[in-house]
């Protein structure tokens, strides 16, 4: 894949989430060597799924020294 960044002339469509992408915004342009088709993507895309962060947050389980027998003396 050849991926550009290129500044936008025209108005026109993000492939990856449907919003449009400004003239004048730079964006993203993915092409495919095999079938040479083009696609334009925000650069930040604001449809592009996220990583969630849960809250609140688990806790780690603590180590109890006197019940684990990797410390237990010999």
């Amino acid at each position: 894949m050849i991926v550009r960044h290129e500044v936008n002339r025209h108005p026109a469509a993000c492939d990856f989430c449907g919003f449009p992408i400004r003239a004048g915004e730079t964006c993203r342009i993915v092409t495919e060597e095999h079938t040479g088709k083009s696609y334009r993507e925000h650069i930040r895309c604001p449809g592009a799924p996220t990583a969630a962060i849960r809250d609140p947050r688990s806790v780690p389980p603590k180590i109890q020294t006197a019940s684990n027998h990797a410390f237990r003396m010999a």
